[in-house]
């Protein structure tokens, strides 16, 4: 017999009222039996199985809520979990897919790499053998390894100029000669407020014996768009690095991935022995996905207490990347700054859905973005989560852009406004080291939602900026307004790159409002590469209308470089008020950002910071 769960059991979730920890409808565990009944005694192997159960049930056992409880273990993915309109609830009732308490419940694609041996020719590096595997983060210990890169991890070299004639960025420096023929080799360009991967065509050297120069060239279709597009701006000096060649492999927790010949070599700490770690390598891009239609949307789904991890994203090895804005890449840009983008992957991905939740979840090892609200998305919420050392943005929320057809700067307005994302929350998540990869990413990026609440999150440790709503650079009517973002606590953002700030907007949304959060402790620019860095960026076009103005008020802000930055803005209507902690109103507003209390305990958690770029 199906166990029903009551309504008189324990705790809620504050606002989706879900059902408490304790019985379930279905259990799950990885020591389980899909030819089982689901029961606590005879659990399910898998989700999918549960998931079938659920479909299966009788219309009249689906009127009330459905749990799914989830035991802890591993639950290896060879693909996706899709969840469709039949997997849901009803405005009546609910569905929810929770992790166990006493444990955690590991969600992944990622595979093990054992049987190393020594390399004989390079003492302290171990190679073994991998065969038909694509991947650009492997994980060691829980921890993303480095990329084999010259100069080594902390330092960079510098471009001195650019050839538009010949398409070639000129490096100032000797170049390793062994590069010339490294099959595979990148440079990671760091261009203001982009992070640009492209894979190398030739490089080679001139100048004097004592004052070299490096000329690169650039496989053809990313060097179309890098000397395309005028923005992000060709200026002289950018820092960059070589990746992805075993000539660069001569540092601890450097790994090259050889893809012919399928073998995978990695040099561990002093001291490590390599048969007792764990290395792991993903293979899925995207780990869930939600998704309805129109017509049928997803609803009262949920998720609580999963630790999602080892997603997957080989898009630039095949392509190049470069980071138009806001981590979503350009494919194509042209002379006149007309440039298109598609959307990175996520670990978790949301499209048409109502009152869909990820509650107390964890997001982590991710090789592209944590969890993406596409489009068609209401009164869903992410919530209480902590999503951190990520590849790419933690939380995207709504279209950028109509589809990748459509110029960036043309605003989002679609014809169809079921496909607008509305009323999503976003709150009280502790957001920590994501970007470490995709540096361009954001802490939470948003493009054209509607009604937006994001709230009381800890955002921190950045290499650009830590909350960004708004695309298109647009004065034109589109969805964004009535968005709100307050009590949210921002700190060591704008580490890396130029042109951003703890909180950054674009263009036209009446109604949004900026108020009583806490930024702080950016550090000061650095001399040529971050000039542009501030509490509060008001991008082009920010604003609102004479009836519903664009609000700033009562921000704390303290140890940043500049407070507020209007830019072509346009507000109709602003009111600024910087408090510090001395002046009224300051202290309650710093006390008050953040997490609240029923999720201070993730700050208590949360390991002990350790920055991305050290």
């Amino acid at each position: 017999m199906i166990k029903r769960f009551t309504a008189f059991l324990l705790c809620s979730l504050a606002i989706f009222g879900s059902t408490a920890w304790g019985q379930a409808d279905f259990y799950v565990s990885a020591q389980g039996n899909d030819n089982g009944r689901g029961t606590q005694t005879a659990p399910f192997q898998t989700i999918a199985r549960a998931q079938r159960a659920i479909r299966e049930l009788p219309g009249n056992q689906r009127r009330q809520d459905i749990v799914v409880q989830i035991q802890p273990g591993e639950y290896f993915l060879d693909q996706p979990l899709r969840f469709g309109p039949a997997d849901g609830g009803s405005a009546a009732y609910r569905v929810t897919y929770r992790g166990s308490r006493d444990g955690q419940v590991l969600i992944h694609s990622g595979r093990a790499v054992t049987d190393w041996r020594p390399v004989s020719n390079q003492p302290g590096v171990h190679k073994a053998a991998l065969p038909n595997a694509r991947f650009r983060q492997l994980y060691v210990d829980g921890e993303r390894a480095i990329r084999a890169r010259y100069p080594n991890r902390g330092e960079y070299l510098e471009s001195t100029g650019w050839d538009y004639e010949d398409r070639e960025l000129i490096v100032l420096g000797k170049h390793p000669k062994l590069l010339e023929s490294s099959p595979g080799l990148e440079m990671l360009l760091l261009q203001s407020w982009s992070e640009n991967y492209l894979r190398v065509k030739s490089l080679s050297t001139y100048g004097l014996s004592f004052h070299k120069f490096t000329r690169v060239s650039f496989q053809d279709e990313e060097s179309k768009i890098l000397f395309n597009r005028p923005y992000p701006m060709h200026e002289p000096a950018h820092r960059l690095y070589f990746e992805n060649a075993r000539e660069l492999l001569d540092a601890e927790r450097e790994w090259y991935h050889d893809e012919a010949n399928g073998l995978l070599y990695y040099q561990p700490p002093a001291g490590q022995d390599i048969s007792r770690v764990g290395v792991m390598y993903p293979t899925l891009d995207t780990l869930l996905i939600v998704r309805g239609t129109a017509a049928q949307p997803v609803m009262n789904l949920h998720f609580e207490n999963l630790d999602f991890q080892y997603s997957n994203w080989i898009y630039a090895s095949d392509h190049g990347y470069l980071n138009a804005q806001a981590g979503q890449h350009n494919h194509r840009s042209e002379p006149n700054n007309d440039q298109y983008v598609y959307r990175p992957p996520a670990a978790v991905y949301v499209a048409r859905a109502e009152r869909v939740s990820f509650e107390r979840n964890k997001f982590s090892n991710l090789g592209s973005t944590g969890i993406d609200l596409h489009h068609g998305t209401r009164h869903c919420a992410v919530v209480g989560n902590t999503f951190r050392d990520i590849a790419g943005s933690g939380v995207a929320l709504a279209k950028f852009a109509q589809d990748p057809a459509t110029e960036y700067h043309t605003p989002y307005n679609p014809t169809d406004t079921t496909e607008i994302c509305y009323a999503d929350t976003i709150a009280n998540n502790l957001i920590e080291r994501v970007a470490n990869y995709y540096f361009g990413g954001v802490g939470i990026v948003a493009g054209y939602p509607s009604h937006a609440q994001i709230t009381h999150n800890v955002v921190r440790d950045l290499p650009y900026s830590g909350i960004s709503l708004g695309y298109g650079w647009t004065d034109r009517p589109n969805p964004m307004e009535d968005n709100y973002i307050a009590h949210n606590d921002v700190s060591d953002v704008m580490k890396l790159l130029n042109d951003g700030a703890a909180l950054y907007t674009l263009s036209y949304q009446p109604g949004t409002r900026l108020y009583r959060n806490y930024l702080h402790d950016l550090s000061p620019p650095l001399e040529r590469w971050q000039r542009i860095k501030y509490a509060i960026y008001c991008d082009e076009k920010t604003g609102g209308s004479a009836e519903k103005p664009f609000v700033i008020e009562e921000n704390v802000i303290e140890n940043v470089p500049g407070d507020l930055k209007l830019h072509q803005s346009g507000i109709l209507s602003l009111k600024w008020a910087m408090h510090r902690a001395s002046q009224r109103n300051g202290k309650e507003i710093v006390e008050q950002a953040g997490l609240q209390p029923k999720y201070q305990d993730l700050l208590d958690k949360s390991p002990t910071p350790k920055s991305i770029l050290k």
